[in-house]
């Protein structure tokens, strides 16, 4: 009994410390991406401490320990005699931001103390913190994720969905409900220039960074605003949701507003994150603990924002929950597209 409980020990001990290994290997990898150390590296056979120095810059010390602890990580490939070079595969995930591989953006700068602070005190008081209040390092992170899929919308993604590619191509209204800063709604108002785009977000600092970044673009236009408030009624043709329902402190308020805004003939296209009924469903989700933490610091913070917030949580809006509030906010129509190219999210379709 002692030995088993010395073995189990053992494994428990190694599981918690290759979860620290993991917080300091993300921390690196951020500072590899803020000093743009991994693009200083890219397409070269071999780097050294003292090369990487001259090619960037930086003080020679600091990269040598960076690097051997890239290398004891496996993100970057050791060569012995501490050369260093980027896989080929290193580089698609590190580097080619319109690769669905990219993955560098999963690695911000974590939450500040007072963040922290904050979210431990939610706790207590039930009421966490908006997705705005994390600042742009969050919200970039969001942009940086998804613009891989935001790339495929218009070829991947609306041709999938009956009539609408049509309609925009005639010059319908479209409305993004949680823009952020524009990528997904710029992509789709390229492929489709003779129809109208409107984005609403309720993070400023997102709306302000959208109208500097897209401002020569004449058939967008964004503004602050929420979902729950829109007022307009049968006025578009297709409304777009991505990665945020399960965000939002009224997400039934939005399915209703929006119910009201969307013509007959048009529709509602929702990207969420893939998950399942079930927590033990959700487990099968081979990262499943990064959700749940996603979930504790941002997403379901967010969500239970303000008082009587939904808190959905990360992976808190599957089929089924998208299907029954849309049902109940008057959405005759339901389904999930068939869309195998994007392995983080589910493509919901819902219809008057």
């Amino acid at each position: 009994m002692a030995d088993d409980f010395a073995d189990r020990m053992n494994d428990y001990a190694q599981q918690l410390m290759a979860y620290k290994s993991g917080e300091m290997v993300s921390l690196m990898i951020h500072i590899g991406d803020e000093l743009g150390l991994y693009d200083a590296m890219a397409g070269k056979e071999a780097v050294t401490a003292e090369t990487l120095a001259e090619a960037t810059g930086f003080n020679e010390r600091w990269l040598l320990e960076w690097l051997r602890g890239q290398g004891a990580a496996g993100i970057i490939d050791h060569l012995g005699s501490e050369r260093f070079q980027l896989s080929d595969v290193a580089s698609v995930a590190l580097l080619n931001a319109d690769s669905p591989a990219y993955l560098r953006g999963f690695f911000f700068a974590p939450p500040s103390h007072e963040i922290l602070d904050k979210t431990i005190d939610a706790f207590r008081t039930g009421i966490g913190v908006s997705w705005g209040a994390h600042g742009d390092g969050a919200s970039h992170f969001l942009c940086r994720t998804n613009r891989p899929f935001h790339l495929q919308l218009a070829s991947g993604v609306i041709p999938l969905m009956g009539d609408t590619a049509e309609r925009l191509s005639a010059g319908g209204n479209v409305l993004d409900v949680g823009c952020g800063s524009g990528t997904a709604l710029t992509e789709l108002a390229k492929a489709f220039p003779n129809a109208s785009f409107l984005g609403i977000d309720p993070a400023g600092n997102m709306i302000e960074e959208a109208n500097a970044r897209y401002a020569a673009m004449d058939n967008v236009r964004f503004e602050v605003g929420y979902g729950e408030r829109i007022e307009e009624k049968d006025t578009y043709d297709l409304v777009t949701t991505f990665d945020c329902m399960h965000d939002m402190t009224d997400p039934h308020g939005t399915m209703r507003a929006v119910r009201s805004a969307v013509k007959e003939g048009g529709a509602w296209l929702i990207k969420d994150i893939r998950s399942q009924d079930t927590y033990e469903q959700n487990l099968e989700n081979p990262v499943a603990s990064m959700m749940y933490g996603f979930s504790v610091l941002y997403c379901m913070s967010s969500a239970l924002s303000t008082p009587g917030g939904a808190g959905l949580g990360t992976l808190g809006f599957p089929p089924s929950v998208c299907e029954r509030m849309g049902r109940e906010a008057g959405f005759g129509q339901f389904r999930v597209l068939e869309y195998e190219n994007d392995p983080f999210n589910n493509y919901y379709e819902l219809r008057p």
